[in-house]
């Protein structure tokens, strides 16, 4: 149990869910469907897994012996840097869950995923490993 490679596993569950929920609501903003009511379910599920991020990077799930992962080191070097940005994902998701709810204004929905987006890019871009 909480071996790092089942523990790289649930993380990377858990980032596709955020993905999923956040590809979810961009089909919505950009007029793919018409599920306006199913959006703010959608962010609290973004928000929800938000909150988990700090959790799933702990010590020892930085090594790629364990598992397939892009996550960096720089991580666990910099751990207030990356918990700064998990924060920002935190505030931003929960704007969006705030806006969802205040009904189906797809426009801010569409922007504050933007938002969501950005706060997501803050920690990928430099925290993470490109695709092989």
């Amino acid at each position: 149990m909480d071996e790092p490679e089942n523990i790289i596993a649930y993380r990377q569950s858990v980032m596709k869910a955020i993905s999923g929920h956040a590809g979810a609501i961009a089909a919505v903003a950009k007029g793919q469907v018409s599920f306006v009511d199913d959006v703010a379910a959608h962010a609290r599920g973004i928000d929800a897994m938000s909150h988990l991020i700090t959790q799933l990077f702990r010590k020892g799930t930085d090594n790629l012996e364990y598992a397939d992962t892009r996550a960096l080191p720089d991580i666990w070097q910099d751990w207030s840097r990356f918990e700064t940005a998990a924060k920002d994902l935190q505030r931003e998701s929960d704007k969006l869950v705030e806006v969802a709810e205040g009904g189906g204004d797809v426009a801010a929905i569409g922007a504050q995923l933007q938002n969501v987006g950005k706060a997501c890019g803050s920690c990928h871009k430099p925290l993470r490993a490109e695709k092989n």
